[in-house]
């Protein structure tokens, strides 16, 4: 009799410790998948650094920026050595360099409020900066108050409305 119950406690004993090996192996398994699925996006942001700190004499960044409206275009806001504030465009394909003055045109955070008072969205997903026909603007995606994606385009320039496409 007590050895029938010294086996069963050792089968017991054995359950926990499965349990914690299977939750170990996805926790680890999670962490590689998301570690591999970032990876593109740190290597992108890495690179832009890189060429803004090459031809936009930027020595400290302060944002970093993703646009995919036809053509894939990564941006860092930053500083230069002298102080001033400079946004750094480079296109994925090609990788053309545009450097803007941000004193030059409308800031992300004027953008997002404009979005925010005129469009009244009930999420702003992203807020970019792209190149379209070589001229800066603005990308904003947002989810409306019926939660349907939609995107408006602004001019850097100017804050001036581009296009705006609702309900996607």
């Amino acid at each position: 009799m007590q050895r029938q119950r010294q086996t069963r406690i050792k089968r017991g004993s054995r359950v926990p410790l499965i349990i914690t090996g299977v939750i170990l192996i996805i926790i680890f398994a999670s962490v590689v998948v998301l570690t591999t699925a970032t990876r593109p996006m740190r290597t992108a942001k890495a690179q832009t650094v890189a060429i803004a700190k090459k031809y936009g004499k930027v020595t400290k960044t302060t944002n970093f920026y993703s646009s995919n409206l036809g053509q894939t275009y990564y941006s860092v806001a930053g500083n230069t050595d002298q102080g001033k504030k400079v946004y750094v465009i480079v296109a994925k394909k090609g990788g053309h360099v545009t450097v803007l003055n941000q004193s030059a045109g409308i800031s992300e955070a004027s953008i997002t409020q404009k979005v925010t008072q005129t469009r009244k969205p009930s999420k702003i997903l992203n807020v970019s900066l792209t190149l379209t026909k070589e001229k800066p603007y603005w990308s904003v995606s947002y989810l409306n108050q019926k939660k349907q994606l939609c995107y408006a385009i602004y001019q850097f320039k100017n804050g001036k409305l581009s296009k705006l496409i609702t309900n996607v």
